[in-house]
């Protein structure tokens, strides 16, 4: 009698035995840390999936709450056991009130919040306990609302600030904001917005006097030039850029054209940087003049992408930078379009730095590649050790 064979799907049951549950027998805490990873809904989301699961999300060190309904974040809130908040984030909540808005993030600060996230639209004003908070490290505001402009701003563990849209009420609003960060170490700014909800007051209004733990800063001036505003706005972005004179690393872009042969309030108004050590520019040339004058201890310089006409206001120094003398080790030029003003400011680097090792220059002038190389190569060299690439 012939035997019966089994099912294909009988043999595969055989060999492959049911697959452990992996996830559930992970320690709660790494669950915990799992979850944090999900917006809050989804985290409580994983209550229905077995008993074990029902409370763990009251134990995730993070609320992340995007549109939620007021009542679910109240209900969250309240049940939500964790005293060590991570972060916790806040946009675009549905019908909550004043007092509600106040009692989140006063709760948030009360549990040791160290990460906190609050998009709005600018229904609330942001409570003054949040500018007293001592376990913030991170904080991103964006279309916000009450940035206080005296009183007490103190905010010892702050490293990282990020401004977006935001809006105050009297020019002193954000300078008050800064004096309150000591050890702040990042800085964006964008778009930020006057009382009359008009104009830019980034660089008209903000002084960085008291950053002087910052060291890394990328920074962009997007200016529209109106009649009778473009010296004050020029002299504000001066002084703003003179309070960065901590910085090591500094990168630097803006469409903003100066007046030509203009020497930035004179050379007893230069601020020293003798801790940059590296310099991207993308801006108006003569800003390089000034930064080879005062940075002293400059090793990495690179000069990106810069609409022509910037280029023509190359000056050269009176006299040889020290940078040049003694640190300057490698040079990058994005970009190349092979212009005289563009020649002159490559022949001027060679032949004065005297301990460079490379310089790099980009064209993207394909045809003219060879002879400009040619022509280079040519130039005086003040190191014997340079190497020239040309791409």
């Amino acid at each position: 009698m012939e035997k019966t064979k089994p099912c294909p799907s009988t043999k595969r049951l055989k060999q492959n035995p049911p697959s452990v549950d992996r996830l559930s027998r992970l320690p709660d805490a790494v669950l915990c840390q799992i979850l944090s990873f999900l917006p809050t809904k989804l985290s409580v989301a994983t209550s229905i999936l077995a008993k074990r699961w029902r409370f763990l999300w009251t134990h995730v060190p993070t609320l992340d709450f995007d549109g939620e309904n007021h009542n679910i974040i109240n209900r969250v809130i309240m049940l939500h056991k964790v005293q060590g908040l991570t972060t916790f984030r806040l946009c675009y909540m549905d019908k909550c009130d004043d007092y509600e808005f106040e009692t989140w993030i006063t709760t948030a600060i009360a549990r040791n919040v160290q990460n906190l996230d609050i998009g709005l639209n600018y229904q609330f004003m942001l409570p003054r306990c949040l500018f007293t908070c001592k376990t913030l490290v991170n904080l991103t505001l964006f279309n916000c609302v009450g940035i206080p402009s005296s009183g007490a701003v103190s905010l010892p563990s702050l490293k990282k600030l990020h401004l977006y849209f935001v809006r105050y009420q009297v020019d002193e609003a954000i300078p008050h904001l800064l004096s309150g960060c000591p050890v702040l170490d990042e800085l964006i700014i964008e778009g930020i917005v006057d009382k009359d909800l008009l104009q830019d007051g980034v660089s008209k209004h903000i002084s960085a006097e008291m950053l002087t733990s910052l060291i890394e800063a990328d920074i962009y001036f997007d200016y529209y030039k109106n009649d009778g505003e473009s010296d004050d706005y020029f002299q504000s972005v001066v002084k703003f850029i003179d309070s960065l004179r901590n910085v090591k690393y500094l990168k630097l872009s803006s469409g903003m054209e100066l007046e030509p042969g203009g020497d930035f309030g004179g050379p007893e108004s230069i601020r020293r940087f003798d801790n940059l050590t590296k310099l991207e520019l993308a801006i108006d040339w003569l800003f390089l003049t000034r930064f080879l004058k005062s940075a002293d201890n400059l090793e990495v310089l690179i000069i990106s992408e810069v609409d022509g006409y910037l280029r023509y206001n190359w000056m050269k120094p009176k006299q040889v930078p020290t940078c040049l003398l003694s640190h300057l080790r490698m040079v990058r030029i994005d970009q190349f379009w092979c212009t005289k003003y563009e020649f002159k400011l490559v022949r001027y680097l060679l032949k004065n730095s005297k301990v460079l090792k490379r310089m790099e220059i980009y064209s993207p002038n394909n045809e003219a590649k060879f002879d400009t190389l040619q022509k280079i190569s040519l130039f005086q060299r003040g190191s014997e050790t340079c190497e020239l690439a040309f791409y």
